[in-house]
């Protein structure tokens, strides 16, 4: 018995607690190849150091700053994975991924200013940059390497622009940015004046290579770069909103604990939820790397099934745990495609397009492949017959 096989999957709870389009929100019949959010419950390490600490029955106010601990465990997990000194003093936990984005946003951009996104990219980012006040501006990404039209980038900026958003690996493209075109980035940043802001929530899901963060000591330096990431793509905590925002000294450190609201204790991360992070970077790392072995099978059992189904054409990934497959012959929309595999196939998939991932993603589908073999081969099994039955 694995970490990652079958009989580790317990669909009774997934029914009951796994919400945004998975096995709690849709019909009991219907397998939900969605939200990237693993079937697959976490390391006991976690669940134990949760425990532990309740069992003691304090619940006090946690620093606004952060839980030291988990402060220091994101450093120690920047320097072990990705080589990179983080200084835990410079490092702001926050209520998930998607509000380090938020928090970012308010801080860099506002009422006037502009920022620069990928085309295509998970909708979060416009939302942030919108909440924040500011315009949107995006930026076609090559498909195949996942890297932005440098041309365009530069044509795309004015004097009101205030920042670059990147997203490395990016979703829904499953693509890593390579060292020469970050640096390329920062260069044009540098040469107006802005910021450059990288989501690596990712960063962790990589095959065959390193993912290469905003700040490795191989990249140029530069004072206005910021980091979010967090622990749901990786470790399955999605429920308990972990995220976190780096930055690289102690002036920018105190303007996003300014944006971030922490201080007046109507914003802020759990204390639990940091401890748990802490204890998933310092004591459950075997459990990522058993994944990584489980997740790149996955990969492989996904591709066969894309070269096999006649509406899917493959687009090569390196990272994440989702494929984005082309829809081939154009007669559907990517929302109208999904809706009709899910309500003949019994299949839920997320569709392409401007309210997902901005409009260069029209013309896909969105698989997370992040569940055991039996439940994705059930899932494939049904979109063959399926396509057979319609003689596609």
């Amino acid at each position: 018995m694995g970490l990652f096989t079958h009989d580790q999957v317990n669909l009774d709870l997934l029914r009951k607690r796994a919400f945004n389009y998975r096995w709690a929100s849709l019909e009991t019949d219907v397998i939900p190849l969605t939200a990237a959010d693993p079937d697959f419950p976490v390391a006991p390490e976690i669940s134990e150091t949760i425990s532990n600490y309740a069992s003691q029955r304090y619940f006090s106010y946690g620093s606004p700053e952060g839980n030291s601990e988990f402060k220091e465990a994101v450093a120690y997990w920047y320097k072990k994975r990705f080589n990179v000194m983080q200084d835990p003093a410079n490092v702001l936990p926050v209520n998930s991924a998607a509000y380090g984005l938020f928090i970012v946003a308010r801080m860099i951009a506002g009422n006037g200013n502009n920022v620069i996104i990928p085309n295509p990219v998970d909708f979060l980012f416009r939302k942030s940059v919108e909440a924040a006040g500011a315009e949107v501006r995006t930026c076609m990404v090559d498909k195949s390497t996942g890297e932005m039209d440098l041309k365009e980038l530069r044509s795309l900026i004015t004097p009101s622009t205030s920042a670059i958003f990147i997203c490395n690996p990016n979703n829904p493209l499953g693509k890593r940015l390579s060292l020469d075109h970050l640096n390329k980035l920062i260069d044009i940043a540098a040469e107006h004046n802005l910021w450059i802001v990288s989501d690596e929530i990712w960063a962790d899901i990589s095959f065959d290579g390193n993912v290469t963060s905003l700040f490795d000591p191989n990249l140029q330096e530069y004072d206005k770069k910021l980091v979010v990431s967090g622990l749901s793509k990786n470790f399955a905590l999605a429920g308990l909103r972990i995220g976190y925002v780096l930055s690289q000294n102690q002036r920018v450190f105190n303007e996003l604990l300014d944006s971030s609201g922490h201080k007046t204790t109507a914003f802020g991360i759990p204390v639990l939820s940091q401890l748990a992070g802490a204890s998933a970077f310092t004591r459950s790392e075997y459990w990522l790397d058993a994944f990584l072995v489980h997740l790149k099978e996955m990969k492989g059992l996904t591709e066969e099934f894309i070269e096999a189904f006649p509406l899917f054409e493959s687009v090569s990934s390196n990272a994440t745990y989702l494929s984005f497959p082309n829809i081939t012959g154009g007669k559907m929309s990517s929302a109208d495609l999904v809706q009709l595999i899910h309500k003949e196939a019994r299949v839920a998939l997320v569709p392409g397009g401007a309210e997902w991932f901005e409009s260069a993603s029209e013309g896909h589908v969105r698989i997370c492949y992040a569940t055991s073999r039996e439940i994705l081969g059930e899932a494939f099994n049904r979109l063959l017959e399926w396509s057979q039955k319609k003689k596609i």
